[in-house]
């Protein structure tokens, strides 16, 4: 599992690679704290290129949505496989996060939720 980082404008753009699973969750969620406590607020999760998510992983977006809603910060994803969306819907989160087709669509959802 790869996770990189690059900015637009102040939206940070978080892009996984591979499988999350137990361990890389940890990584990840250790990561994606030490954005927040560093001061970033919006966060897009460009999942394109994760092939597969354990549910190690969804209590990582679950976490990182409930501590940027205490700080007024948003969080939305992109680019979700069918694979992905399955097991979102399956535990009943799939209507829980703001999920767009592509990262531009995301980035304009920023932009409007301002």
């Amino acid at each position: 599992m790869k996770f990189n980082t690059r900015k637009e404008g102040d939206i940070l753009i978080i892009e996984l690679e591979g499988r999350l699973d137990v361990n890389i969750s940890l990584e990840l969620e250790k990561e994606v704290n030490r954005l927040i406590d560093e001061g970033e607020e919006c966060l897009l999760f460009d999942l394109a290129k994760l092939q597969y998510l354990f549910s190690s992983g969804l209590r990582v977006f679950v976490a990182t949505m409930r501590r940027l809603n205490g700080i007024n910060g948003s969080m939305k994803m992109a680019n979700m496989s069918h694979s992905v969306k399955t097991v979102f819907s399956v535990v009943g989160l799939d209507d829980l996060f703001s999920n767009h087709d592509s990262v531009d669509d995301a980035l304009k959802a920023f932009q409007e939720s301002v």
